[in-house]
C-alpha cells in the first residue's frame, strides 16, 4: 500500500508547471501533479489527502491530522450544484489538484447550512485533494480491514501505557493513605469494608446495586443513595433513589464495574479503584470525569435475581 501522507507544501513546488481544467458547470482546478489519466469505474473508491482553509488561511480541515484518509465511492461524486464534488469527480489515481470556491457556494451547495458569522460571505475556500490510490470492492475491503487492524493495534497500546500511568497513581494513593487493597490482572484494586454471604454473582445474572462514584481527587459524580446525593450536592429533584439494576457481564455498564461485580455477593460492600482503560478510557463523560480519569465506587450488592 502506497504512504498515505502527502505533504501539501511539498506539492505547492508543482504549481508553476501545473495546467488548468475546469468542470461542466466552469469550476476550475489547478492540476499540479498529473496522475495516470485512467477514468475511474463507478463502483471503484478514492482513496485521497485533503486539507481546506478559509480566506483568512484557517485550516478547517486536514487529512493528515486523521487517523484515516478521506475514503470515497467514484459515484458519490455525483450532487448537483456541488462544485468540490465535481472536481473530485474527475480526478484519476495519482492526481493532485488545487482549486477555490466562493464562501456563498459551499455552504449552500455542499456544507447546506448557513455561512456562519465570522466567515466572509465574499470570500473564497481553498482545496487540495491528492488521490492516493483507487481501489475495486475487494482492495477496498482488504485496505479497510487493514486499516482497522492498525487503529486497534494503536489504541491496545495506548491503553496498556495509559494503565501503566493509572496503576502507578493509584498505588501512589493507596499508599499515602495507608490503604491495603487486593489487586487484580486487570488493575483493579478494591478493598472489601464488608463481607457477603452465597455465591458470587455470575454473568447474565441481575443485581441490585447501591453505588456512590468520585474521581481519583475527591469530587463526587453520582449515587444511588439519597443522602450521599444531598451530602455532596449532586441532588435530583424527582429521581428516585434506589439500587441499581445491572445484568452482570454483559457491558452495559463499564468494564471496571462488570468485573468486581462478579467478585461480589450478596450484602458484599467494597471500595473499587477503577483504571481508566476500565471505565470511560480517552473519553470525556460528563463534565467531572476527563478523559483517561481513575474512578472510585463505593459498591454494595443488595440482592441478586
Amino acid at each position: 500500500m502506497k504512504n498515505l501522507i502527502f505533504a501539501f507544501a511539498a506539492s505547492l513546488l508543482f504549481v508553476s508547471c501545473s495546467h488548468q481544467r475546469e468542470t461542466a458547470s466552469g469550476q476550475k482546478f489547478n492540476v499540479i501533479r498529473k496522475g495516470d489519466g485512467k477514468e475511474v469505474p463507478a463502483k471503484n473508491f478514492l482513496i485521497m489527502n485533503f486539507m481546506f482553509k478559509d480566506g483568512k488561511d484557517s485550516v478547517w480541515n486536514d487529512s493528515r491530522k486523521n487517523p484515516y484518509p478521506l475514503i470515497m465511492q467514484k459515484n458519490q461524486a455525483n450532487r448537483p450544484g456541488d462544485k468540490v464534488l465535481e472536481v473530485v469527480g474527475m480526478l484519476t489515481k495519482g492526481d493532485s489538484v488545487t482549486f477555490q470556491v466562493s464562501a456563498r457556494e459551499i455552504f449552500k451547495n455542499s456544507f447546506h447550512q448557513p455561512i456562519p458569522p465570522k466567515v466572509d460571505s465574499t470570500s473564497n475556500f481553498s482545496f487540495y485533494f491528492g488521490v492516493v490510490d483507487v481501489l475495486d470492492s475487494a482492495q477496498f475491503m482488504k485496505f479497510r480491514e487493514e486499516m482497522v487492524a492498525k487503529q486497534n493495534e494503536k489504541a491496545l497500546k495506548e491503553q496498556q501505557e495509559q494503565l501503566g500511568k493509572d496503576t502507578v497513581l493509584i498505588d501512589t494513593y493507596l499508599k499515602e493513605k495507608n490503604i491495603t487493597a487486593k489487586k487484580t490482572a486487570s488493575g483493579l484494586r478494591y478493598i472489601i469494608t464488608q463481607p457477603g454471604k452465597g455465591e458470587n454473582t455470575k454473568q447474565a445474572q441481575t443485581a441490585k446495586v447501591n453505588y456512590a462514584g468520585h474521581v481519583l481527587n475527591g469530587k463526587y459524580f453520582d449515587t444511588s443513595i439519597e443522602s450521599v446525593a444531598k451530602r455532596e450536592n449532586l441532588d435530583q429533584p424527582g429521581r428516585k433513589y434506589e439500587p441499581y439494576g445491572v445484568m452482570v457481564g454483559q457491558g452495559s455498564v463499564i468494564k471496571g464495574w462488570d468485573e468486581m461485580l462478579q467478585l461480589m455477593n450478596k450484602g458484599m460492600k467494597v471500595t473499587v479503584y477503577i483504571p481508566s482503560s476500565l471505565a470511560y478510557g480517552s473519553r470525556q463523560a460528563g463534565p467531572d470525569i476527563k478523559p483517561n480519569s481513575i474512578l472510585v465506587f463505593d459498591m454494595e450488592v443488595v440482592d441478586i435475581k
